[in-house]
Parts: C-alpha cells; structure tokens; sequence
C-alpha cells in the first residue's frame, strides 16, 4: 500500500485542477506570509476551523506543496469514501463520540501523521477540534502538540524540528461564490523550544504551547470573543469597516479591511468587558437588530452602502457590462444550468446552515462540470462536425469551461448592480446612526483608557480540552 506521504501524479493533477477552481470561487484570494512556511522541515498548519473542508481546500490552495489532513473519523464509514479520502491525503481521527474503543485507533493515523512530518511533508489538523460558522477562535485540542512531540523527540538528537504554523482563515460569505478568502500565515512555533519542558512535565509544555498557539492565531482572524453581544460586534465590524481603515491610513484591500474588522472587534470587545458603557451597548444591540432584518447579507450590504446613494462611473461600468456581455450571458447559461440547478437545490434543500453548503457546491464544481462539459463536447462535436468541421466542433469544446468561469463573474455582476440599486432607492438610515454612534463610542473609549480608567484582561477561551476531536 502506497504511503500516504507518497505523491503519485494522479494527486498532483487533481491538486492542481482543484485548486484553479477553488481560486476562481472567490472574487479575491490574498495569501499573507507564505515567508513564514519553513523550507524542508516538519511543518504543521493550524487554521481556524468555520467552513467544513473548504478550510483544508483553502490551507491547500495557499501552500507550496501538498498537505495531509486529519479528518473526523464517521466519514470514513464506507469503504469507496474511505479509499477517496486516503487518496485525498486524508487520515481518519476518533473521538469519544465514536466510542472508547475506537481512540486506539488514532494511534495508527498519529503514526502516519509522524511519517508524514519526518518525511518533511506539510500536515494540517485543525486544532479547534470540530467546526462552527462563527468568527471566533474556541478551545484548541491537544492531538497536535502530542504528534509534534512525538516528532520532535525523533529530532532530540538532530538538528531537525517540529513547526506549527499558525494560519487564520477569513471568508466574507461561508457559503457562496463571489467573496474573498484571505489565508494568512503567522511566524512558526519552533515545538524545540517546549522540548525541555515536555521532558520534564508533558502536560505543563502542551498548555505553554497551546497558549501560545491561540494567542498567535488569534491574530491572523478574526476573533469575536464576546458572545452576549457577538451579533452586533459583527455587524459593526463591517459597517465600520472603511471608517475604521481610513483611521488607520491604510490602503483599501482585503486585507487591511481584516485589520480595520479586528481592531474594531478587540475595542469592542473590551467596551462590553469593561461594563462601563451598558446603555451604549444596548442601544446598538437593538439598533444592529433593526440593521438585519433589512440586510440578510452583512457582508454584501455593508459593502454597498459605502458607495453612498449616487449613480456613479462604477455603476455605470457595471451596467455596461452587464448589457454588452448578455449574449454570452445567456450561451453560458444554457450550457451550465443543469449542473447549477442540481447543486443549488441541493445545497439548499439539506446543507443550508449546516457549514458543509460551500464544500459540497465546491466538491460538486469540482467533479460534476468537468464531466457534464466532457458530455457536451462529445455530443456537441459529433453534431457540429457532422454539419461543419472539425475545427468549430474544437472551439465549441474550448467554449465549454470558459463558460463555467464566465457565468460566475456576470453573476457576481449582477448581485453587485442589485445591491448598489437597493441602496440608492432605500431610505434606511440606520447604517449612518450606527456609524456615528460607533464613532462617539470609540472617542469616548479612547479617551477613558488614556486615563487609565479601563482595565480590561480578557479570558483568552482557551479552555482545557482534551482529546483529537477533528472535523
């Protein structure tokens, strides 16, 4: 049996189909600190966990190389799942709700995962054990330390080591196309430096590491820590999102707009923390309440109302665009409903909520077109050969997935001229009255803690948890 640490070309072509179509899902990806990634050593990501495996397809499409994955062991049930998921370079992890018997079993795949690292392959587990569709960092899991210092405690007498990555993961929608992903890289733990300690106190070293761990992720994400008021800091994070930048003085990406959310989000947080400012708090609970009955998408509509109510040469380009490129429009619908028809209903009728909606649609994307545009090109150049020529049966193929992509950016177009339309003939001013309230609560804020009068130590959230819990 092949190692999983073994790449055939198979995988590599695969990988590389995949990871074009993940890219091409997202209106933006931006990757920040691939210096970070060590060359040719035991590397170890730790992304945040929202967003099922479209996190691992998003840890994959942002490194140099291929990656390994543990995953929670009850989608290993069937024996054609179990050999696509080990060809995927992903390895079954037991926990309690599987049955005390069975967590002997992950010491086989912590030994796989060992030959993976020793081998100086990339290997990822997601430490917050299992997923959940919320912007904040929970309690991380020990399986990784315990892999690691298995690894590293092969190196003692080498010059070798063991690096956890810390990696953060933002997505502007979890479920749909069109958004940004950015995938950020802090500087590595070196697990060498808790090596001495792990020999002499195992479970002391684990908790330093782990600390460490979360302090350092929560800077690559966005990290919500309050959940009493958790709505409305999200919600104010993107209404404030360019007041915030344009505070800062920094240039308008994706990235720096992750920045603005989560300095917005960590002054909030303290707000609610402090208990100083109650009422100030309430009033924008209700008001951010108000805010999403009205704007079921925070993200899209936030965005849009920062283009104010006029028509302007954005728009305009827009419609443009929309009106030139119709014809294709419609060619590249008729070739790609069938396959976006199924997946969509799909998705909606039993994935919607459930953080596995954007992996299916990606999986499906992924798998079904390439097949369904193989079936047309067979079909459609027997047909257009048999009346024309070869040559025009071999554009008709090409067309096929230039559509698929095309299909996707005219619909992007679309949801933008909707939203930007919505906002000029809505008379909703509540987006004004919470940026404004925002902007006397921060003076204020700001002013109290010159004066020493807030001192606030957050709990980190890093509970003790102990076990591999791994979606």
């Amino acid at each position: 049996m092949s190692k999983i640490y073994n790449t055939p070309l198979s995988y590599k072509l695969l990988h590389i189909h995949g990871v074009f179509v993940f890219k091409h899902w997202f209106s933006s990806v931006e990757i920040n600190g691939e210096e970070n990634i060590p060359n040719n050593a035991s590397v170890i990501f730790a992304p945040n966990h929202q967003n099922a495996f479209t996190d691992a397809m998003a840890v994959l499409a942002a490194t140099p190389g291929p990656v390994v994955f543990l995953a929670r062991a009850d989608i290993f049930a069937k024996s054609l799942v179990d050999k696509i998921l080990r060809f995927l370079k992903i390895m079954p992890a037991y926990r309690m709700r599987n049955g005390i018997g069975n967590l002997k079993k992950n010491a086989d795949s912590f030994e796989q995962a060992a030959q993976v690292l020793e081998h100086k392959q990339f290997f990822c587990l997601m430490p917050e054990g299992g997923q959940e569709e919320v912007r904040k960092l929970r309690p991380l899991v020990k399986g990784m330390f315990r892999i690691g210092f298995s690894v590293q405690d092969h190196y003692k007498d080498t010059k070798d080591n063991v690096y956890i990555v810390p990696t953060g993961i933002d997505y502007s929608d979890y479920d749909h196309s069109g958004g940004h992903l950015i995938v950020s890289f802090d500087k590595p733990l070196n697990m060498r430096n808790y090596y001495d300690k792990y020999v002499e106190n195992a479970p002391v070293a684990q908790n330093d590491i782990r600390k460490d761990l979360f302090r350092k992720m929560s800077t690559v994400m966005l990290n919500i820590r309050t959940d009493e008021h958790y709505d409305t800091i999200y919600t104010c994070c993107y209404i404030y999102n360019l007041d915030k930048l344009s505070d800062m003085g920094w240039d308008d990406n994706e990235t720096n707009r992750l920045v603005a959310r989560q300095n917005i989000a960590g002054d909030l947080d303290e707000i609610c923390a402090s208990g100083l400012y109650n009422n100030e708090i309430n009033e924008l609970d209700e008001l951010t309440t108000e805010w999403r009955k009205h704007n079921h998408t925070i993200e899209e509509a936030a965005i849009a109302k920062e283009y104010g109510r006029s028509f302007d040469a954005q728009l305009l380009s827009a419609l443009i665009y929309a009106i030139c490129m119709s014809p294709l429009a419609i060619y590249s619908a008729l070739v790609n409903w069938p396959v976006f028809a199924l997946v969509k209903s799909v998705c909606e009728w039993k994935l919607k909520g459930t953080g596995f909606y954007s992996t299916i649609a990606l999986a499906a994307n992924m798998v079904f077109y390439p097949i369904w545009h193989l079936l047309l090109a067979i079909i459609g150049g027997i047909f257009i050969t048999s009346h024309f020529s070869g040559l025009q049966a071999l554009l008709f193929a090409i067309t096929l997935p230039i559509s698929y992509f095309f299909a996707y950016k005219y619909w992007w177009n679309l949801k933008y001229i909707g939203q930007r339309f919505k906002n000029i003939f809505s008379k909703e001013k509540l987006t004004d009255t919470i940026a404004d309230k925002l902007t006397d609560l921060f003076k204020r804020y700001k002013k109290d803690k010159e004066e020493g009068k807030i001192n606030v130590n957050l709990n980190s959230g890093n509970a003790d948890e102990d076990n591999t819990d791994n979606d």
